[in-house]
Formats: structure tokens, C-alpha cells, sequence
């Protein structure tokens, strides 16, 4: 069964010509293996997961360590009620599941080329979505995510165009879900997974040739460091 999902995994990749080469640390991929990230970032993580063989494979090897882990600890005796509560959210699931799957079956009919994690947020596609933003350059929409820590957006910035310079009052995570842009430092393709902080200062600029749409999860704003940005910066949150 891994291989085959492997497989899986490099045949969605390579029709989508996704290639990353930026991708979640051990610790992050770790702790979403376990279950124990943030709602938003565990998102994130999962729809680069999706399309990444390297960091599939990864997440399968922390699942086998969890398991073998487990297997070594004493059993416990449960109460009746709490197995009848277990088997009743088992049945719940696999309903969910026969809905997904439906649901997922809609969607390949339509070809839409969205990460199934993200798919019950977008039902069709990008362009769907109600963007918004200070110009028709560069334009955001809010996931509505029940996460109190994070902040979770999707950003699309026309083809050429630049974000205004700006660093981080915190740490914020970016997923390149379509086309690609750089900055100083590199350019980012699609699936490739960002990290920066407040010790980072740049100027993503989309590629020429297709509109970049990011995935971007953040603990604080963005703090715009340009004179016409700083006028912004009371308006972010």
C-alpha cells in the first residue's frame, strides 16, 4: 500500500510539473505525522505532503515510528461507553468518507487542479474565489479557518508584478499553489513550502509568464517597510 500511494503521489506531481525544492523541516513534518499541528499549518503542510514524494515518504516513516512507539506501551482498560463512542465516530467517518470520495469524483470530472486538503474551501476553482485587495495586481482572500493562532490567506499577484517590501512581526509560512515567484534570495516554484520571520526583508515579484498564487499561513501581519507601504501598515492584520 505505501508504494502504490507513493506512486499516487509522483503521478499528481508530475502532471502537475511539480518539483519542490523547498520543503517542511523534520520537526514540522513530525508533528503533523502525529496530528499535533495548528489546524492552518497542518493544512499547509498537507497539501505540499499531497504532491511531494521526498516529504510523503518522510511523514509515512514518522507514522511507522508513532506506531511502533505505541505498540510498546501497556494496555489500558477503556470503559464500554467509551468503545461505543470510538465505533460510532468510525462509522461517522467512513460516511464522510463515501461523500469525499464522491465529492472528489465531481471534481476530477471538472480537472480541477487544487490540492484535495484545500478543496473544501475552493468547490470549483482559483478564480472562484472572492479576491480582494488594494489593487487588481495583488489580491487576497481570507480561508476561514477555526485557528486562533494563525491567520490563514491565499494571495495572487499578477504576472510581473511586486508585493510591496516588507518584513514579519512574526513567523509566516507560504505554499506556492501556482506559478512561481522570487525575490533577492530565490526563486519559488510551485509547491514549494517558505518560511520566513522578522529577520526576513524582501519583495516577492511574480514571474512573468503566470499569475503566483500563494497559500500563506501567519501568526502576525505583515510589517511593510517602503514609504508608500508603511502608509498600509495600520490597515493589516
Amino acid at each position: 500500500a505505501p508504494k502504490t500511494r507513493n506512486e499516487e503521489i509522483r503521478k499528481r506531481s508530475k502532471r502537475a510539473n511539480v518539483m519542490a525544492n523547498y520543503h517542511p523541516n523534520d520537526e514540522l513534518l513530525m508533528s503533523f505525522a502525529a496530528g499535533q499541528l495548528a489546524d492552518a499549518l497542518g493544512l499547509m503542510v498537507a497539501c505540499h505532503v499531497e504532491s511531494c514524494p521526498k516529504c510523503a515518504e518522510k511523514v509515512r516513516n514518522f507514522e511507522s515510528l508513532g506506531g511502533d512507539i505505541l505498540k510498546q506501551c501497556s494496555e489500558e482498560v477503556v470503559s464500554d461507553s467509551l468503545l461505543d463512542e470510538t465505533w460510532a465516530k468510525i462509522e461517522m467517518f467512513e460516511r464522510n468518507k463515501v461523500s469525499q470520495e464522491s465529492f472528489e469524483k465531481a471534481a476530477n470530472e471538472k480537472r480541477i487542479n487544487i490540492p484535495r486538503p484545500m478543496r473544501r474551501f475552493i468547490k470549483e476553482d482559483f478564480d472562484q474565489l472572492n479576491w480582494s485587495g488594494f489593487s487588481k495586481n495583488i489580491q487576497e482572500v481570507n480561508l476561514n479557518i477555526d485557528d486562533e493562532r494563525y491567520t490563514t490567506k491565499l494571495y495572487r499577484i499578477k504576472a510581473g508584478s511586486k508585493l510591496p517590501e516588507h518584513t514579519h512581526k512574526g513567523t509566516e509560512y507560504t505554499l506556492v499553489m501556482q506559478g512561481s515567484f522570487s525575490d533577492k534570495s530565490c526563486k519559488y516554484n510551485q509547491g514549494d513550502f517558505i518560511l520566513a520571520d522578522e529577520n526576513t526583508k524582501h519583495q516577492p515579484q511574480a514571474s512573468a509568464d503566470a499569475d503566483c498564487i500563494c497559500l500563506a499561513v501567519m501568526d502576525a501581519p505583515l510589517k511593510m517597510t517602503g514609504f508608500f507601504g508603511r502608509m498600509l501598515n495600520p490597515f493589516l492584520r
